[in-house]
């Protein structure tokens, strides 16, 4: 029941230590990217929240996969053939 609960981003912020900051800017590049960036939320005009289960989930999501570069394929690539 508790993991269903929904939160504001101040409470997120105080629960989890993600940012209130952080979180509007990720609600931002989802909306302009397409591609959901952060937790899943929730918002209806000026309200924003989030499940505390969508938080949680992200959060173990984002701790153990390697964080996006600049680097291409081709790039990777190339390095590997070059340490070879």
């Amino acid at each position: 029941q508790q993991l269903k609960q929904r939160l504001r981003p101040e409470e997120v912020e105080r629960e989890f230590g993600l940012d209130k900051g952080t979180l509007s800017y990720m609600r931002e590049c989802s909306r302009d990217e397409g591609k959901l960036r952060g937790p899943m939320f929730l918002k209806d005009e000026l309200i924003v929240l989030y499940q505390r289960k969508s938080v949680v989930k992200w959060i173990k999501q984002t701790m153990f996969q390697p964080a996006e570069t600049d680097k291409t394929d081709e790039t990777l690539k190339s390095q590997k053939h070059q340490s070879n």
